[in-house]
């Protein structure tokens, strides 16, 4: 099946139209990505040979291979599903008005608490991909595009939360009212940055059950 077309938005854009805050030192953003410990040995040589493979052919892969060969790894290792709480979904559109201005985003990545069998509901984090050829920021405008509508949609204060890639580069981010943080880029070929992307992603998932689904 032929893949949509993405509206073409920019990070700029955005930023200008909604009045956001865009920087790169904020208490949320830090609270989520200062997070130590060890990665599992169970997952250490598993995670050695896929970093290899990115690093050796990660360059040439479009989209959807990146999704194929490393992306489905990584969340397999992050262990970001929850029953009835959190799931991961693929290729889902978003659209929202939002101050009069029409946005509309595939997401090639999105975390949300599931509806039913597996329709997302409440959309908590976002992952956009773009090809090397691509300019920057169109990953980072989808991202940003769908965090919005998020925010939009979830009709909460809470933060959103996203991350957007070239490849082997990962920057991550966040989102509150008009204020927009991003971390510096971390590369997935290293072992210590793909170790914690890993982490980052599991305590995304430690933030969202105890702010969303508190034990009783």
């Amino acid at each position: 099946m032929a893949r949509k077309n993405k509206q073409e938005i920019n990070a700029n854009f955005l930023i200008g139209t909604f009045s956001l805050k865009r920087g790169h030192h904020c208490e949320i953003l830090d609270d989520w990505l200062i997070v130590s410990g060890e990665i599992e040995d169970k997952y250490l040589p598993f995670l050695e040979q896929h970093r290899a493979i990115l690093e050796m052919e990660g360059d040439f892969w479009n989209e959807e291979e990146l999704k194929m060969n490393f992306l489905a790894y990584l969340f397999f290792c992050a262990d970001l599903r929850e029953p009835e709480k959190l799931q991961i979904f693929y290729e889902r559109p978003l659209a929202e008005t939002i101050e009069n201005q029409n946005l509309s985003v595939i997401c090639d990545c999105l975390l949300a608490k599931p509806f039913g069998i597996y329709e997302p509901q409440v959309p908590y984090f976002f992952l956009q991909e773009f090809k090397k050829q691509k300019d920057a920021a169109d990953a980072e405008g989808q991202m940003l595009a769908a965090m919005l509508i998020a925010q939009q949609k979830n009709a909460t204060e809470m933060p959103v939360y996203g991350c957007f890639l070239q490849g082997k580069n990962f920057v991550f981010t966040t989102l509150q009212q008009k204020n927009y943080c991003l971390s510096r880029q971390f590369d997935a070929t290293i072992t210590s940055d793909l170790h914690q992307i890993i982490l980052i992603l599991r305590n995304l998932k430690q933030i969202i059950l105890n702010r969303y689904f508190p034990v009783q």
